[in-house]
């Protein structure tokens, strides 16, 4: 299909679904304004192209028993294919650029899609699970008067550690090269910008004179003070973890005594027999989501409405539980999952979720401060760490 033709075919099918600004259909491939979310959800188009982190749209290709895109293509008419993306700056990059009709944004993309018009608003009323969804998630993909995505699952940045090895009280056990003495060559973090942010919130108490309002929003000048103590830090951790496999790797072997993980790793750990507990670090603790969200070039927008509803119901959301190890964002999950999952995951634990620090959509003041460390700052940050 030549190019003209493909521009064509994405404005028929947004025109339909779906009340754009005139200049979304004039054949830029960038979008141009913010679609409005649909009225009402009509006939099912045959198709749906979305985009995933690893694990979220599965169709039992590695357990039979695990296939909640089946199901869904055989009531909804909607063929299913799906490009799965290992990192948040991948879903940035390919959701900015490419013609998925949706994708499960990792929240440290979701706000800066947001604020680049790379997601459209969602009419959450089409969607009848929309409302058990947590009240926290839910406000954390609205932006002004709009909604932007609809959750699917959270989680926290731990502070793990191996009993009798380790006893930290503090984020410095994991990013200071002083606090952490003790500990050198066996730290392992989380790669990306969660790791940023979590040594943002020990700055934000151990220097107060940086004036760190919001670990998730730095200015420039923030930004460099956060990297200098990471880029001292480097050469004293052991492992910087894309997958959590291999944070559990150096627990289990004991090379690793103290770092960054998460629920599912705990519980990995412990159900091997590893002395692993999660420390309450006197700064706070940040958190992750994962929220579906449309392109605003949606092509099958009816499909993708329906798969959003789908993906929220409680079958659902305890299919994906189970299957990460995560949070489910339907706390009407936890009546289908197995006793204590929830408890152990602190879904609708309130004090729990509420101190949180998460990753927002960044508010006008930033976006307008030139000063403002924007989503590019902070990848380029984090690869010149090596």
């Amino acid at each position: 299909m030549s190019h003209l033709r493909a521009v064509l075919a994405v404005c028929t099918a947004l025109c339909t679904g779906l009340v754009v600004t005139l200049s979304a259909c004039s054949g830029d491939d960038a979008p141009s304004g913010r679609a409005e979310p649909l009225k009402t959800v009509g006939a099912a188009e045959g198709a749906l192209n979305l985009l995933s982190l690893p694990g979220y749209v599965e169709e039992g290709s590695e357990d039979r028993a695990v296939d909640w895109v089946t199901p869904f293509e055989e009531r909804s008419g909607c063929q299913v294919t799906v490009r799965t993306v290992g990192t948040a700056q991948d879903v940035y990059e390919r959701m900015s650029g490419g013609f998925y009709d949706g994708a499960l944004v990792p929240s440290e993309a979701f706000g800066r899609l947001v604020a680049a018009d790379g997601l459209a608003p969602v009419n959450t009323s089409l969607l009848p699970a929309y409302k058990s969804l947590d009240a926290r998630l839910r406000g954390l993909v609205k932006h002004g008067d709009e909604t932007y995505g609809v959750p699917a699952a959270w989680g926290a940045n731990l502070l793990l550690f191996e009993t009798g090895q380790a006893q930290p009280a503090s984020w410095g056990a994991v990013f200071d090269p002083r606090e952490s003495r003790p500990y050198h060559k066996r730290i392992v973090w989380r790669d990306g910008s969660h790791a940023i942010a979590s040594a943002a919130l020990y700055l934000k108490h151990r220097k107060r004179s940086l004036k760190i309002r919001d670990p998730y929003e730095l200015t420039t000048g923030q930004l460099d003070a956060v990297v200098e103590l990471l880029r001292e830090q480097r050469p004293n951790v052991l492992r910087v973890w894309k997958d959590g496999t291999q944070s559990i790797e150096a627990f289990s072997t004991g090379d690793a005594v103290v770092g960054m993980g998460g629920l599912h790793e705990l519980d990995v750990l412990a159900r091997g027999g590893r002395p692993i507990a999660v420390a309450s670090p006197k700064e706070g603790t940040t958190g992750w989501y994962a929220a579906w969200g449309i392109n605003p070039r949606v092509r099958n927008p009816n499909c993708m409405y329906q798969w959003l509803d789908w993906v929220s119901t409680p079958e659902v959301q305890r299919q994906m539980a189970e299957w990460q190890g995560v949070s489910p964002a339907d706390g009407r999950a936890c009546g289908l999952l197995r006793a204590g999952f929830c408890t152990d995951h602190h879904v609708g634990d309130r004090s729990y979720i509420d101190r949180l620090v998460f990753p927002r959509v960044p508010d006008e003041e930033c976006e307008k401060d030139p000063e403002c460390a924007d989503w590019s700052d902070w990848t380029e940050a984090w690869s010149s760490l090596g």
